[in-house]
């Protein structure tokens, strides 16, 4: 499997410690002005850290993970499979609307 353009080896290492993979996330949501989406934001982080490396890591089947990467929706419980490695896990939260 040919490796994409946004691959980036250095990046990719440092990703794979949980404290800069938040980070990193965090940087992303923000400097999109708040407009990106967390999922969005892993998409980026994944595309970046590489779909093999990052399915290795977090003990999922490449093809889960690309398929993601191109959009499908997950469950949360999918979710958190994908955040663990980075001890990181949804929360979903019900607020009042005015």
């Amino acid at each position: 499997m040919r490796r994409r353009k946004s691959f980036n080896e250095e990046l990719s290492r440092k990703l794979k410690k949980p404290k800069f993979f938040r980070s990193y996330l965090e940087s992303l949501i923000e400097a999109e002005d708040g407009d990106l989406s967390y999922e969005d934001a892993l998409r980026d982080a994944i595309d970046v850290m590489g779909i093999r490396e990052f399915a290795k890591l977090a003990n999922l089947p490449e093809q889960r993970v690309h398929e993601f990467i191109k959009g499908k929706e997950v469950k949360p419980e999918t979710l958190d499979r994908f955040l663990k490695p980075f001890k990181l896990k949804t929360k979903i939260v019900f607020e009042e609307v005015a």
